[in-house]
């Protein structure tokens, strides 16, 4: 038996191969770098890595977020869409429940929204403060926080069975607004 070389079903297969090698890369490449952003998560991270336990630390939410934007709200829950629309002059076609919500804004674009609950005996657990004990001072109804005044300030709580408080709060006085 005789085996005939065929330079150019050779060249036919190889060429093939690399076209698919090139399509597997560039979609594993395109499927990692639209993975699913979660705020909470990274904010729990960047705090990990950076901050230490039971002190304040300031975190900009610019090195939280993977994308572009002008401002993000931080809206507490119960108020209803038209509120929220009007606190982020901006109308919003998705949903609007009744959860906490984390919201950013380009270009008086929606960017990203996410809702947010306190699930009670989760291993971590991000803590809105709208300064609800503070007597003091009034209520806040939402934060405003632009990109160029980004800081908010971040307490890593640790209790006994193990779980882990991440209080949220603002940095200054501007980044708030209150219930008249």
């Amino acid at each position: 038996m005789m085996i005939v070389f065929n330079p150019d079903g050779y060249l036919l297969g190889r060429k093939s191969q690399l076209v698919t090698l090139f399509i597997m890369f560039f979609s594993v490449f395109y499927l990692s770098s639209c993975r699913e952003v979660n705020i909470a998560e990274g904010i729990f991270d960047y705090t990990d890595k950076y901050c230490h336990v039971n002190d304040e630390c300031i975190v900009n939410m610019k090195s939280i977020t993977p994308f572009e934007w002008d401002y993000m709200y931080v809206i507490d829950n119960g108020f209803e869409r038209k509120a929220v629309e009007s606190f982020i002059n901006l109308k919003i076609d998705g949903d609007l429940d009744i959860f906490s919500k984390i919201i950013f804004v380009k270009d008086n674009k929606l960017v990203y929204l996410e809702h947010y609950i306190d699930i009670s005996g989760s291993e971590k657990t991000l803590v809105l403060n709208f300064d609800v004990r503070k007597k003091e001072k009034k209520y806040i109804k939402y934060y405003v926080i632009s990109k160029d005044n980004a800081n908010v300030l971040m307490k890593k709580e640790k209790v006994p069975d193990n779980r882990a408080y991440y209080w949220f709060s603002y940095a200054n006085e501007n980044q708030v607004a209150r219930v008249d």
